[in-house]
């Protein structure tokens, strides 16, 4: 114990409090270590990187459990299939050993995702033979209230030794609803509690933001199921919420005026067993193969039979099963299996399925047949995916052993499945019940859904018109911790997609590498450097998690509704005043607009001051990154402006901006965004003035230079009568982008 605390206490930024290994936590690390595919204890709680100490980091930045009601918001970043699951049942583990009498995790947006997470805490923290601590509870509602708080009384009364609440519940507004109406009647003073959503990027966020945007909804508008999990913090007096996710683009890009952005964050490193993107689509190339359009079914593309390729990836997938019959130990490592993942389409599955299965009971008929009757001519079956799978792979078992063990065992204990709605589909598979295993199917197989021993991927699944990046890795089943047999993995996809997860690998590493060198700080200083680093230039602009939309960056940007947040105007007054004195300082003198050429050309004067030549790199770090946009309208627009400068400024580093410093003006209200224009939090009519015969608010920028307005506004109801402004001195800003680098943003929306 002294040890670890030693190395919690070298942790920067300091840790909240230390949490410590005690009965439950070393109970819960000492049977994952039994497990015959897993690390040993050892592994398992010494160093730095270890799943214990990366367990101690996260949940010491959470709300500490002796200290007074509070509230904290954390993200915990993985990769696909890295552990991710590990780290939240230690962190879970830990919450009970050190004084949480209340541990909620939303378990994915589907029935399989919740049981298969509830099947696996059950079984790892001992909840199914009474002695592991918990009292568990499935998607309660209020009828459950008389038992659970009779359950956290008998807790209070005793923490160390009796059994804490812990609440399973799918990520769906009404389950989310009913918990919430739970909580608010259950006696929570003195009671820590975790919530921990998993998979957090998917349904856990604002999902009506483009509504707001589109002016179909108020800004105050929010999905139902976002709504559901805020009523069930505002029920919370004392937690933390924990958002983990693979792919958290959403969470760090779109999240200025959400009331669920984290404050800070922390990475669930996965060991060297662990094989990701970096592992097939940059280090082993021979791993992927290209699956060609001609033999991907569409409505100018028909098949009368199984395309090439899904037959090669069958027979790969036989030798890579029978090299695991010829070497697996036994109770060690259970199964293999291969995944088919076209389209969404149900009939896509019954299709491939079918084919499938018709390459089974032809394969199956033929080598059982040649294997009596004509040994080399059944090796000559597999000769070319054996030779390919001999490239990668060394140490596979000799061709002829493999057929004899196909015929021996793999044939017998192999099954064809389709994972989807319909109701012929397996609801759940159970893994022991046989070894080798073909599943057939697409949404139910994305996100959160594990494949025991998964080898080969067959994906023609496109990548579509509107593809999100960390959907698209969210279907990357085939990540994991596959080293020892990595050689005899393959995953054929359609090209296009191929390269899309060539681009998000160098993207993910990127978003790791940032977030590794601000663990633990705020997500407003990721976000600075992230947007400033000279790494931006790999990452697409499709990468912030939304389906597609364009932004255009072009001519002025303006926000609406800089006004509607007190705090956040008191803020930006310090931001405003000393971005423009440093500005001032270092790039003046300051000249009078009239001096610049354009106006000069046109005969025009203004005594608007302008400070000329500021990096734009200055423009964001001292401005336009650190004002606070808290209308959702503004916010999402705000970071898609963002990430346009950053691409500029990547691609240009030496871009300056010119900042006009425009004097103080009144602009009235309108209705809009969801409120009269008598609400503080209406938007303006409109920022530009339009005074006839003279130099208006429009005219001041440079043709050839980006441009920033700079300025204090009075805000009220009634037009044109200065006098009646009810909000002085508001802080806002303008910006110009000229012609020459005027481009459209791609970013992708919520659905």
């Amino acid at each position: 114990m002294t040890t670890s605390v030693t190395v919690l206490e070298g942790v920067r930024p300091k840790l909240l409090w230390y949490p410590m290994e005690k009965e439950f936590t070393t109970a819960f690390l000492t049977l994952k270590s039994r497990d015959p595919n897993g690390p040993t204890y050892q592994e398992l709680t010494e160093g730095e990187d270890s799943v214990l100490h990366i367990a101690q980091r996260i949940l010491g930045r959470c709300h500490p459990p002796a200290s007074p009601p509070g509230k904290r918001t954390g993200l915990v970043v993985g990769y696909v299939q890295s552990g991710k699951t590990m780290s939240f049942e230690t962190v879970i583990a830990l919450a009970r050993d050190n004084g949480y009498g209340l541990v909620i995790l939303l378990a994915g947006t589907k029935n399989i995702l919740l049981d298969q997470s509830e099947d696996r805490l059950i079984k790892d923290l001992g909840i199914d033979d009474g002695d592991g601590g918990w009292f568990h509870e499935n998607n309660p509602t209020i009828a459950r209230k008389g038992h659970l708080g009779d359950r956290l009384a008998s807790w209070r009364g005793n923490p160390t030794r009796k059994r804490a609440v812990l609440i399973t519940v799918l990520k769906h507004s009404g389950h989310l609803a009913n918990l919430a109406a739970l909580l608010q009647k259950l006696p929570l003073a003195g009671v820590p509690a975790l919530v921990i959503d998993d998979e957090s990027d998917q349904a856990g966020l604002n999902t009506r933001a483009a509504a707001v945007r589109r002016s179909r909804a108020g800004t105050n508008t929010a999905s139902q199921t976002y709504s559901s999990i805020l009523q069930v913090r505002n029920a919370l007096p004392h937690h933390s919420y924990l958002q983990y996710t693979a792919t958290p683009q959403a969470n760090l890009l779109l999240a200025q005026a959400d009331l669920l952005s984290p404050e800070f964050s922390e990475l669930v490193t996965p060991g060297d067993a662990y094989t990701g993107g970096k592992a097939f689509f940059k280090q082993n190339a021979d791993l992927v193969k290209v699956i060609p359009t001609a033999q991907v079914p569409s409505a100018t593309v028909r098949l009368t039979g199984a395309p090439k390729t899904l037959l090669q990836a069958f027979r790969t997938f036989l030798l890579a099963a029978a090299h695991h019959q010829l070497t697996r130990t036994m109770g060690k490592d259970r199964n293999r299996t291969m995944m088919v993942h076209p389209a969404v389409l149900t009939t896509s599955h019954t299709m491939y399925k079918n084919w499938v299965e018709t390459a089974k009971r032809t394969t199956f008929t033929a080598v059982k047949r040649l294997q009596k009757s004509d040994p080399p001519a059944a090796a000559k079956l597999f000769a070319d995916e054996y030779a390919a799978l001999k490239a990668t792979f060394p140490n596979i078992r000799p061709l002829p052993a493999l057929i004899d063990a196909m015929v021996d065992e793999v044939f017998d204990d192999f099954r064809v499945v389709e994972i989807n709605g319909t109701q012929q589909a397996e609801k759940r598979v159970k893994w022991k019940e046989t070894k080798y295993w073909v599943l057939v199917g697409a949404a139910k197989l994305d996100r959160g859904y594990t494949v025991e021993g998964l080898c080969v991927t067959y994906m023609p699944r496109p990548l579509g018109t509107s593809a999100a990046a960390d959907n698209l890795q969210q279907r990357a089943r085939f990540f994991g911790y596959k080293k020892d047999y990595l050689g005899l993995c393959r995953v054929y996809v359609q090209s296009d997609v191929q390269d899309a997860f060539r681009d998000y690998v160098e993207h993910e590493e990127f978003i790791r590498s940032a977030l590794s060198s601000h663990r633990g700080k705020p997500l407003s200083e990721w976000r600075r450097d992230f947007i400033l680093t000279d790494l931006l230039s790999p990452t697409r602009p499709n990468v912030v998690g939304l389906d597609i939309r364009r932004i255009p960056v072009d001519g002025w940007m303006v926000p609406g509704a800089l006004h509607c947040d007190h705090d956040a105007v008191k803020a930006n007054r310090r931001t405003f005043a000393s971005a423009t004195d440093g500005w001032k300082a270092a790039h003046g003198p300051v000249i009078s607009a009239s001096d610049l050429p354009q106006f000069v050309k046109a005969g025009e004067s203004s005594p608007v001051p302008v400070i000329e030549g500021v990096p734009l790199k200055a423009v964001l770090q001292d401005l336009l990154l650190k004002v606070e946009v808290k209308d959702l309208v503004d916010a999402e627009e705000h970071s898609a402006m963002l990430l346009a400068l950053a691409s500029m400024l990547a691609k240009d580093p030496s871009l300056v901006a010119d900042v006009f410093v425009m004097p103080k003006a009144y602009r009235s209200r309108v209705a809009g965004r969801g409120f009269p224009e008598t609400d503080l939090r209406a938007p303006i009519n409109q920022y530009f003035s339009n005074t006839a015969d003279s130099v208006n608010d429009r005219s001041h920028f440079s043709p050839e230079r980006i441009s920033l307005h700079v300025r204090e506004l009075s805000v009220g109801s009634a037009k044109r009568e200065s006098s009646r402004a009810d909000i002085t001195e508001v802080p806002w800003f303008a910006l110009h982008v000229p012609k020459n680098l005027r481009r459209p943003l791609i970013i992708e929306e919520r659905k």
